[in-house]
């Protein structure tokens, strides 16, 4: 028979063995994020040789949350959703956006920032920039007219990390529109392997969409440096849609265009016409551009100067009205003469004979060889 032996038991000298520990759900903190430390504040950011960028949208349930080889990289607004904490954020907009409490996935953001535990990538850090300018009044056209100098919002954010902007721009064609676009470029400065977005599209109606030209050039050139790029299949038309190949399956057998290139509503001539033909019709008013009173009046020049009528070929009376040649009296240009480049003849060296009383047979004193 065989005997067990708790051997934290026997140790202790008791004889009862410890009791179970319970077993506890570890807890998702929202704020602030449960990472601590201090923040990376140079290169390598990422610890990892493969980065996940992480958004808000439908495809970010398949972020590599439990996979310790992918580094985590999120923008604020996806942290409610994520199921870990991410290895780093990022928000790469002025103080006036992210100063602002209330946004639409938390009420308090700039306190959020202050206490966050987790480093973010940003425009400046407390060390860059302690002290910044604060525009305080504007004028009509909304330039700012007068400033307040104060401590930087930045240097009240501890896991501030300053975004290597002057090294990428020195490196990479400065094409950048989207958060997606800094963060493709910082990795690949890093060397990073594998590149996955979850819940990035670009691809609403607002400034997003004229974000996401950016977004699939770096995605381009991280792909044609080697690395792997890594895209869910559902919820995610990114790089994916249209997928019949142009030219070979954009056109139905009838010539036209297949429903995946189709742009609903997009503004055709037939629809322009259509639109406005239940607009009022406005006569056309001919000008007599010889008439100046029926010519539109010229723009007045500066200091009450008169039109330089002699340097425009246009002669004009004295009412204004521009005088316009008979047909006789139009000269007819001068056809100029073609000129003649003649090649000049190569003389040939001629050997001469020296000059003097005396000369050799064979030579005359003009030097030029005697016919024999």
């Amino acid at each position: 028979m065989k005997r067990t032996v708790d051997v934290t038991a026997a140790r202790n000298g008791t004889g009862v063995p410890p009791p179970a520990k319970e077993t506890q759900r570890p807890t998702m903190l929202i704020i602030p994020g449960n990472n601590g430390g201090k923040p990376r504040m140079k290169a390598p950011f990422f610890k990892t040789k493969k980065l996940a960028i992480i958004g808000s949208t439908a495809s970010m349930q398949f972020a590599p949350f439990q996979d310790p080889s992918w580094t985590l990289a999120a923008h604020p607004c996806s942290r409610p959703e994520c199921s870990r904490e991410p290895d780093w954020y990022f928000d790469m907009h002025r103080p006036e956006c992210f100063t602002l409490q209330r946004k639409r996935w938390n009420n308090r953001y700039f306190s959020w920032l202050k206490n966050l535990q987790t480093p973010i990538f940003m425009q400046e850090d407390s060390s860059s920039m302690p002290t910044w300018k604060r525009a305080s009044e504007f004028d009509e056209d909304g330039n700012a007219t007068k400033y307040i100098v104060e401590a930087s919002p930045w240097s009240q954010i501890p896991m501030a990390v300053r975004y290597p902007k002057d090294r990428i721009l020195a490196e990479y064609r400065g094409y950048f529109s989207n958060h997606v676009a800094w963060m493709i470029a910082l990795a690949m400065t890093e060397g990073v392997t594998h590149i996955g977005l979850f819940g990035c599209q670009y691809s609403s109606d607002s400034e997003r969409s004229i974000q996401r030209g950016s977004c699939e050039y770096w995605l381009g050139r991280f792909e044609q440096s080697g690395g792997i790029l890594v895209e869910p299949k559902r919820y995610n038309d990114l790089l994916n849609i249209p997928a019949e190949l142009y030219g070979y399956e954009s056109h139905g057998p009838d010539g036209k265009l297949v429903d995946a290139y189709r742009v609903k509503g997009a503004p055709t001539l037939a629809r322009a016409v259509a639109g406005d033909a239940g607009a009022e019709m406005v006569a056309l008013t001919v000008i007599d551009t010889a008439s100046a009173v029926g010519r539109p009046p010229l723009m007045e020049l500066p200091n009450g100067e008169s039109p330089a009528w002699e340097r425009s070929g246009l002669e004009v009376d004295d009412a204004g009205n521009t005088i316009i040649p008979e047909e006789d009296d139009v000269p007819t240009p001068k056809t100029p003469r073609p000129t003649l480049i003649r090649a000049s003849r190569a003389r040939k060296k001629r050997k001469k004979a020296p000059t003097g009383e005396r000369c050799p047979s064979g030579w005359s004193l003009s030097g030029k060889p005697r016919g024999r």
